[in-house]
């Protein structure tokens, strides 16, 4: 069994029922995932460096990722495939998702966010995180 196999099979019914849950909230949002803010010049001249402010329900994601241990340490930062399914534009890319691909992905996702400001807003705006985790719930759900 892989370290992947293990985190989905060690999650919870209520587990699954908390990712249903937030994942039917995601799903039914409308509107901005999130802003930028700051950017102001400070009295002294300086400027305040950028930042993203994502919508609760971003960080709820995320919260609840790390709490299930579903962000699985590997080298997303070096692995190919991520790649080449960002670079497919085809919308059935998310229907060919398996589970350990979707984990795979969101977990690049979310720890890319950590070293791109405002990333994980921008993929939450596509479509891309709100797709790859509806697949992963609907996968459960067969």
């Amino acid at each position: 069994m892989s370290e992947w196999d293990d985190a989905v099979t060690k999650l919870t019914g209520k587990d699954w029922r908390q990712i249903t849950a937030l994942n039917d909230r995601i799903q039914a949002h409308k509107g901005s995932w999130g802003s930028m803010a700051g950017g102001e010049t400070n009295a002294d001249g300086s400027i305040e460096m950028p930042y993203s402010v994502p919508d609760p329900l971003i960080l709820e994601f995320v919260q609840l990722w790390y709490d299930k241990d579903l962000v699985v340490p590997f080298d997303w930062g070096g692995w190919y495939d991520a790649q080449k399914w960002h670079q497919n534009k085809d919308a059935a890319r998310y229907d060919a998702i398996d589970s350990e691909t979707a984990l795979k992905l969101l977990t690049a996702m979310i720890r890319g966010d950590r070293f791109t400001e405002g990333a994980l807003v921008n993929l939450f705006e596509a479509g891309d995180v709100p797709k790859i985790l509806n697949r992963l719930v609907s996968i459960r759900q067969r």
